[in-house]
């Protein structure tokens, strides 16, 4: 019994922690961004993105409903923003399905346990979507910003899945982009 309970004190924890890194992550952001969020929304996470030149920057922000659980899944927009100079964020682009939802990763949070959530590296960034309790599974979606069109577009989805107690090969699937017909972010839905 006393396991069942400090398991479950550590559970409310974490629970209580991550709700504190949430309100840091929203008071940390620019109070031009702040006006921007979907009403009924919190930062689930946020990051500086790619520097874009020109004295332009942009910040990704992960926004999710306060309710959000396996059992009472919410959608998690991301939502780019960019600004020249010193002038204030204008939300850019917006996609509702790259952060896969709390009950989309069987028994845990894809977003959640993934190593970073999100990466940057130049002019791009990548949304991280990864389980390793019972599957293992990682779905890694990455976005450039095309500079010649003025906007984010899709570069490559890597879905990888691994069987560590079946002694099988991972198996890996890639999807490039196709330049002759470019996918914008707020367009882009997984194939799988």
């Amino acid at each position: 019994m006393a396991f069942k309970k400090r398991i479950a004190l550590r559970r409310v924890s974490a629970s209580l922690m991550l709700a504190l890194t949430f309100q840091a992550a929203a008071a940390d952001l620019p109070k031009d961004v702040r006006a921007q969020l979907p009403k009924g929304f919190e930062v689930m996470q946020s990051r500086i993105g790619p520097q874009l030149g020109d004295h332009r920057e942009s910040l990704l922000v992960v926004v999710h409903q306060a309710t959000d659980t396996r059992e009472q899944p919410s959608p998690r927009p991301l939502l780019i923003f960019e600004r020249q100079g010193q002038g204030a964020f204008t939300l850019v682009a917006r996609n509702d399905t790259v952060v896969l939802r709390a009950d989309q990763g069987g028994q845990c949070d894809p977003f959640e346990d993934a190593d970073e959530g999100l990466a940057v590296k130049g002019l791009y960034f990548t949304v991280e979507n990864a389980v390793s309790c019972g599957s293992h599974w990682s779905d890694f979606v990455t976005f450039r910003y095309d500079a010649s069109a003025g906007k984010w577009v899709f570069s490559s989805e890597i879905l990888t899945s691994s069987f560590p107690l079946e002694g099988k090969p991972d198996k890996t699937s890639v999807t490039r982009a196709n330049k002759a017909s470019p996918v914008s972010f707020a367009d882009w839905r997984s194939e799988h």
